[in-house]
């Protein structure tokens, strides 16, 4: 959970476009019980869910989350303008070496392929 908070910023950070982190309130049971893995008993509850859903942008920053424990809508205002913005800013997009990347994965993909191990 702690996570959470930062887990869609940084996939709109190292992607360069909007993200939306969706999660419900509540909580669900399960019909049958489960294990969780952690050595304690069979339940048949998922726990509550995070809620706080929020939208980030590809410069990281986001909108303030909804409730954890209530319903909610949220709507946001995206400029679309950002996202250029920041990959002029990053340049990342300007750097790739697309004929290259598809070289070596279409060598990767025979299966024939050995790859190059350094000791």
């Amino acid at each position: 959970e702690p996570l959470w908070g930062i887990e869609a910023r940084n996939a709109a950070i190292a992607n360069q476009y909007f993200t939306c982190a969706v999660n419900r309130v509540g909580t669900e049971q399960f019909p049958h019980e489960f294990t969780s893995g952690d050595g304690k008993p069979a339940h048949r509850d998922f726990g509550n869910f995070y809620g706080s859903s929020y939208v980030s942008a590809p410069d990281g920053s986001r909108t303030p989350g909804l409730s954890r424990t209530k319903d909610g809508l949220l709507v946001a205002e995206l400029d679309l303008n950002l996202i250029r913005q920041s990959r002029d800013h990053w340049g990342i997009i300007m750097t790739r070496r697309l004929p290259l990347y598809a070289e070596s994965f279409a060598r990767a993909c025979r299966p024939d392929f050995k790859p190059h191990i350094i000791m």
